[in-house]
């Protein structure tokens, strides 16, 4: 049996694409996070979910859940909804299939309207809910959307990851085959299969090599004082951090370089300075698009300066597109917020190293 399985993997799946490195893999168990229930009681039904504010994958009723990683501003990810609506009709319409495959939408970045107008706009037919702080597409191992998961599940268990498809996919007929075919193997073949449940994220390349970006951020602290010490810090979370003396004072720059969401989309690289306090100072852009690849001019970037620069990392980053986002660039803008939001952690590791008081650990 499980040849056969591997014989159709080779006959379907790879044809149609495998996950990016460091993405999770077929074998791996699909992480535990929890995600806001759909809205709608016929929605809540159709996945078996008891009542509640939240689920996780576990909960959901069937043998194989379809679960399409997107974002709602995403060019393919809007163009699959059609392929997608007519799987689900192929799946509801066969009584074999009804309720034991099921499929959802988990919105990267976004919040309710967003998914709403999305909806709506594209006439979706299955659940789509949102993971509006980026936990589940982190635990996944990030990467560009749409990326789809095959799970095969049994009530109670936690799926195994029966393959993925990056990119958009257009050949249903096959795609419900393989489902087909996955709903009749146990789920212990799948869980059975070698594997590493280590998922991390896939690493960003630097946007510039070290010596040069180093250069940069010694100019960009000496823009605040008198520049004395300036050094890298070697972190445990392996965070891309540099402390520098400032007229006396001990200031801190990160550098980020995040994966698009979007698979034609540029992936985003900016740096940000803050003090001790763990208050942001500076913005600095390395490579920053909007709609079309298109490189922000400084308008774009006073923009955001304007939204970030003074606040502290400690604070609330909930990203609120209308008034947060740059135009024609908001999943950039949902990514830059979201690298801010997990600056209190950075604080915390800088303070428990004894970096923020001049110290080293």
């Amino acid at each position: 049996m499980l040849k056969k399985f591997l014989l159709l993997i080779a006959l379907v799946i790879v044809p149609l694409s495998v996950a990016a490195v460091g993405q999770i893999d077929m074998g791996q168990s699909f992480p535990e996070i929890s995600l806001p229930q759909p809205e709608s009681a016929t929605q809540r039904a159709y996945l078996g979910l008891p009542a509640g504010e939240s689920f996780t994958l576990s909960q959901v009723r069937g043998k194989v859940v379809l679960v399409e990683m997107l974002n709602v501003l995403c060019p393919h990810c809007r163009k699959q909804t059609l392929y997608y609506n007519k799987l689900y009709d192929m799946i509801e319409e066969d009584p074999d299939t009804r309720g034991q495959i099921l499929l959802l939408g988990v919105a990267v970045g976004n919040n309710n309207e967003q998914i709403e107008d999305f909806v709506d706009i594209y006439a979706v037919d299955f659940p789509v809910v949102s993971d509006r702080d980026f936990r589940l597409h982190t635990a996944i191992g990030g990467g560009p959307t749409p990326f789809t998961l095959y799970l095969r599940s049994d009530s109670g268990q936690i799926p195994v990851v029966a393959g993925t498809h990056l990119g958009q996919d257009k050949q249903m007929e096959d795609l419900f085959d393989y489902l087909k075919e996955t709903m009749q193997l146990p789920r212990a073949e799948f869980a059975n299969l070698p594997q590493d449940d280590a998922i991390a994220e896939k690493k960003i390349e630097a946007f510039l090599p070290e010596e040069l970006m180093a250069a940069r951020l010694k100019q960009s602290f000496a823009t605040l004082g008198t520049l004395d010490q300036f050094a890298a810090l070697p972190l445990a979370s392996g965070r891309q951090v540099y402390r520098a003396k400032v007229d006396g004072k001990w200031l801190f720059a990160e550098i980020l370089a995040r994966s698009a969401i979007c698979d034609v989309c540029h992936n985003v690289y900016f740096y940000y300075l803050f003090n001790s306090a763990g208050q942001v100072l500076s913005f600095e852009p390395l490579h920053l698009t909007r709609y079309g690849n298109v490189e922000w001019n400084a308008k774009e970037v006073a923009q955001m300066r304007n939204r970030i620069v003074g606040r502290y990392l400690a604070a609330a980053w909930d990203f609120n597109p209308e008034i947060d986002a740059v135009s024609s660039a908001t999943m950039t803008s949902a990514i830059i917020f979201n690298s801010l939001a997990q600056g209190e952690n950075l604080l915390r590791e800088l303070k428990q190293s004894n970096y923020l008081s001049g110290g080293s650990k």
